[in-house]
């Protein structure tokens, strides 16, 4: 599915607010230049300006213009995620800290909860993701399953900490991602998790588990990641079907 073009819009801006092209404070260009800028409709940008408006990073006033107000979404990051692509644009915003890496085979309540093979060998990669470009507590807990064959990865997932595991499985055995399945839920955090995000114990977070598929349905990779609830909202966007 094609991002719409406000979005598209959207992310750039909210990207060149993140990265100080437009400092807190400062103007965003007009809603003329933004259309010159992006060679979209006046209408396309003034969607994408209610999208920062509605994430708290800008204001409007009439007769001044639209003004930035902070750097990042209130309530945390907010990503738009509707292709691989925009997954793998994601990581590299996020910097990897590799917490834990075990070694298992699958037992029947982990394949049940994971999509995983009983009696199969796996391994899992644990690790707290942080902003390349702010020191604010961490943003999640992601654990990262994968089948043994695969355990060449570990080492580069250390050496590459903003790219994707399944990413990194694709390119060095040449297999493709063809779709990512994901289930979302509310969770409550743990202890031992809790302290590890630096959140409050038993404080709400939003539980996501993502399984990549190559072309033929066969399972490449699984991660389970945790955000505390203040610190990611996930966007998607339903289209009409035109008949």
């Amino acid at each position: 599915m094609n991002e719409a073009r406000y979005a598209v819009v959207a992310r750039d801006l909210m990207e060149g607010i993140a990265s100080g092209r437009y400092p807190v404070g400062s103007l965003l260009p007009t809603e003329f230049e933004l259309c010159d800028l992006y060679d979209v409709s006046r209408h396309t940008v003034r969607a994408a300006i209610n999208q920062l408006l509605n994430q708290g990073m800008v204001s409007r006033r009439k007769r001044v213009g639209t003004r930035v107000e902070a750097s990042s979404p209130h309530g945390g990051y907010s990503h738009s995620l509707a292709t691989v692509a925009d997954l793998a644009h994601l990581a590299e915003t996020q910097q990897r800290e590799i917490q834990d890496v075990r070694h298992f085979v699958a037992d029947l309540s982990e394949a049940a909860r994971l999509g995983l093979v009983p009696g199969e060998h796996y391994f899992c990669v644990s690790s707290i993701r942080v902003d390349r470009q702010h020191n604010a507590a961490p943003l999640c807990w992601t654990d990262v399953y994968a089948q043994r064959d695969y355990a060449e990865i570990i080492e580069q997932a250390r050496e590459q900490p903003d790219q994707l595991i399944a990413s990194l499985i694709e390119r060095r055995y040449g297999r493709a991602i063809a779709v990512v399945d994901q289930q979302v839920r509310a969770v409550l955090l743990p202890a031992e998790l809790a302290r590890a995000l630096k959140a409050e114990p038993g404080s709400p977070g939003l539980k996501i588990l993502r399984h990549y598929r190559d072309d033929d349905g066969a399972l490449m990779a699984v991660s389970e990641t945790v955000h505390p609830d203040d610190r990611f909202t996930l966007i998607t966007q339903m289209r009409r079907n035109v008949s």
